[in-house]
């Protein structure tokens, strides 16, 4: 029988209930996140070789200060900042799968929390141009 979570939802692989699926072919388990379909995507678009970058683009929404599309507001940070993804491939709180008797479509539970980290407030500075103090700070951040 389908587990359920704390409010009481019953588990839903097609809907908003990551998890994992073994593939019998290679011995492997892959990550199935379909709630992620939901996030907001306007099609790839690949920037010319030649653009520059500004330090502040208003557009994007990891700047400082910038909304992002849920309507939180990413904070005024001055040095490397991370925060909860706003759309996860993984959530905390989700119900897992049942066990399944078919050794070929077997699914099991797969919970955690993502993170967004922004290296530097400077839409334009890349690991690359990076101090070694921030560079320092980014792989503090990594660990925490």
């Amino acid at each position: 029988m389908a587990e359920s979570n704390k409010a009481g939802e019953i588990f839903n692989p097609t809907g908003n209930h990551q998890h994992i699926r073994y593939n019998p072919l290679k011995g492997e388990w892959v990550l199935v996140s379909p709630h992620r379909m939901k996030r907001p995507w306007g099609g790839q678009v690949e920037p010319s070789n030649d653009a520059e970058i500004p330090e502040y683009d208003p557009t994007n929404p990891l700047c400082p200060g910038n909304p992002r599309v849920e309507g939180k507001v990413t904070p005024k940070y001055d040095r490397t900042y991370s925060f909860v993804n706003d759309f996860p491939a993984l959530l905390e709180d989700v119900p897992g799968p049942a066990a399944s008797d078919d050794e070929l479509f077997q699914m099991a539970e797969a919970r955690g929390t993502c993170k967004v980290m922004c290296f530097h407030p400077k839409s334009n500075v890349t690991i690359a141009l990076m101090k070694i103090d921030e560079i320092a700070e980014v792989i503090k951040q990594q660990v925490d």
